[in-house]
């Protein structure tokens, strides 16, 4: 981030140095914008498809990002602990199914292919879920609710939504991982341009100093 020299000190919690955190707050602004429509929608539309075509990209995008946080963050200790950790989701394939076999392969399926496991679907109020046609549009019934379902793969019947916000999780995760190796809280505020925490960024004079006043000897 660039920034203009002659401004005063601004301090930022530390998760919001790295680029995937900055990605990831928006893929959660767009599952939270597809979980309001599918609460809201009383018919179904295929706008859905936007939200999540969007928020599976920007969530394996996190995961890309890692790369360039691990050149570009500002802090050393931060940039090889975001290092290590993709190496260690690339080492442990195994541990890491949600990124793999799902946001891996939806991007990828989105992007190469222009297709997506996730499919619209009633889920009525036994539990039963009922995938509508055509015809049973302009009479769905009142006891369901539209909701989306994963086909093909590991997470076949999963609830694509709920998934979708576990991938989210796992991120977050994954990045808290990173920054807590580094020996940092990813709540704490340090000074957006210098990485100093208040203590250091702080004048010597101490308060009488930012007011441009004499101390007392």
């Amino acid at each position: 981030m660039t920034l203009p020299i002659n401004i005063p000190p601004m301090y930022v919690e530390i998760k919001y140095f790295l680029n995937s955190y900055r990605a990831l707050s928006d893929a959660r602004s767009g599952i939270r914008h597809l979980e309001d429509y599918l609460r809201d929608a009383s018919f179904l539309l295929s706008e859905w498809k936007v939200i999540w075509i969007g928020s599976c990209t920007i969530l394996r995008t996190c995961i890309d990002l890692f790369q360039v946080d691990a050149r570009s963050c500002i802090n050393a200790d931060l940039r090889q602990a975001v290092a290590a950790e993709w190496a260690s989701i690339k080492l442990h394939k195994d541990q890491h199914p949600i990124f793999w076999e799902f946001l891996r392969k939806e991007r990828d399926n989105i992007i190469h292919e222009y297709e997506w496991a996730a499919y619209e679907a009633w889920l009525k109020d036994d539990g039963s879920v009922v995938r509508p046609t055509l015809a049973l549009f302009a009479d769905r019934p009142e006891d369901v609710r539209t909701v989306l379902m994963m086909r093909g793969g590991m997470y076949t019947g999963r609830n694509s939504l709920e998934l979708l916000r576990e991938g989210a999780d796992w991120v977050e995760e994954r990045i808290f991982s990173a920054i807590g190796k580094a020996g940092l809280d990813p709540e704490e505020r340090r000074e957006l341009r210098s990485f100093t925490t208040y203590s250091e960024h702080a004048p010597r004079g101490g308060l009488l100093s930012l007011l441009g006043e004499p101390e007392e000897t």
